[in-house]
């Protein structure tokens, strides 16, 4: 009897055995089946939940642009209280006050940014729409006359006519983008408030209690991580603040100071869409190379509204000015915090930009930058063991 039983265990376990594997093998029939289905159902759970806790992503990265700044002002604000008046107060109530002084300068920048910037740039993206059609009018006849010279290289007139349509149609496909994207935010007024509400209190909470929320931060990975890795994970981060930080802050200045320039120089000349142009060459001077280009092909483009002459004028004049920003001004305030080759700089461009558009293209020259130095320290590690 019990050897009956044994063989009868032996064949359940064989029974057992191969009911699991029919049922991961319908498992992995099903998931290759709905293989799409999946990847959507987890993308859309991943991008929702990245839309969920938005204002915290953006209150972070806010804060750690405006902390700097904050540094700055509590240092002097502190230096002269205690000059002036002789009494000393907390440090909470002078993070506090330098804090209100920071946001009543970055709202008054910005409401001031507002009533100065915002109108005629406006007036700039109207007066394109409204001339779209003698644009492509003047743009043709100055083809035209270049017409001799490219019969040389073989480029046709019908060929000229279809470069001036794509012109003129990508000028206006962009400028319906901007007044869509404008109407979309209106329409979603509600969500945009909640979350700008929402980003505006945890930035001044990120700001208030740096400090605190690291030292709770400190105490958290204390318990949950192992000294060894706590130790790697503060020492990433560190990493990650010296490259990124320095890297991204940097660019943002300069990016200012690039578009400030190109405006003022456009101004000089009587470019008419010198305030657009500088903008949108400070905001695209973020990405490494392929940012300043767009702002002289943009001051040519746009200044063929008026004449070929300014046009020209106008894309010379952006592209001597870059030469001196990359050359000297720009290493200026980056200093060595990427210090890469600018082979490497570009390939990390290419491939960032095909994978993640513009903001693969900022992110991936830090990110190189970073592997860079872990490559060097692993060598360093390498060479010391031989």
């Amino acid at each position: 009897m019990f050897d009956k039983l044994k063989i009868n265990k032996k064949y359940l376990n064989i029974g057992l055995i191969t009911l699991m594997i029919g049922v991961l093998l319908l498992f992995v029939y099903q998931v290759s089946r709905h293989s799409v289905d999946i990847f959507l159902f987890f993308k859309n759970l991943f991008f929702n939940f990245l839309a969920v806790i938005s204002p915290i992503i953006y209150a972070f990265i806010i804060s750690y642009i405006l902390y700097r700044p904050l540094l700055f002002i509590e240092h002097y604000f502190k230096k002269l209280w205690d000059r002036w008046t002789k009494v000393s107060l907390s440090s909470k109530t002078y993070r506090l006050i330098s804090l209100l002084i920071l946001v009543i300068v970055v709202f008054g920048t910005i409401t001031l940014l507002i009533k100065s910037i915002v109108p005629p740039l406006f007036q700039n993206l109207l007066t394109i729409g409204e001339d779209i059609p003698n644009f492509q009018t003047i743009l043709t006849e100055w083809l035209s006359k270049l017409a001799p010279y490219f019969k040389l290289i073989h480029i046709t007139e019908n060929q000229i006519h279809q470069l001036t349509t794509y012109i003129t149609g990508f000028l206006s496909g962009f400028l319906t983008k901007i007044f869509a994207s404008g109407t979309g935010m209106v329409t979603n007024v509600a969500t945009f408030f909640i979350n700008l509400f929402a980003t505006l209190i945890l930035t001044f909470y990120f700001l208030k209690d740096k400090e605190s929320i690291f030292i709770a931060i400190d105490k958290i990975a204390t318990v949950t991580l192992s000294i060894n890795t706590k130790l790697k994970i503060k020492r990433f981060l560190k990493d990650v603040h010296e490259i990124f930080g320095g890297f991204i802050l940097g660019q943002l200045l300069d990016a200012l100071i690039v578009g400030i320039a190109s405006t003022i120089l456009l101004l000089i000349i009587g470019h008419p869409f010198a305030l657009l142009i500088g903008f949108i060459a400070g905001i695209t001077n973020v990405i490494p190379y392929i940012g300043p280009i767009i702002g002289a092909v943009l001051a040519f483009i746009l200044g063929l509204f008026t004449s070929v002459k300014l046009g020209l004028l106008g894309a010379l004049l952006l592209i001597i000015y870059q030469q001196i920003d990359g050359n000297f001004v720009q290493p200026k305030i980056l200093g060595e915090s990427v210090g890469l080759a600018p082979v490497w700089i570009f390939m990390a461009i290419l491939i960032g930009g095909n994978y993640l558009g513009a903001f693969g293209m900022i992110l991936a020259v830090p990110i190189v930058a970073l592997l860079k130095l872990y490559i060097e320290r692993r060598l360093v590690k390498l060479q010391g063991k031989n």
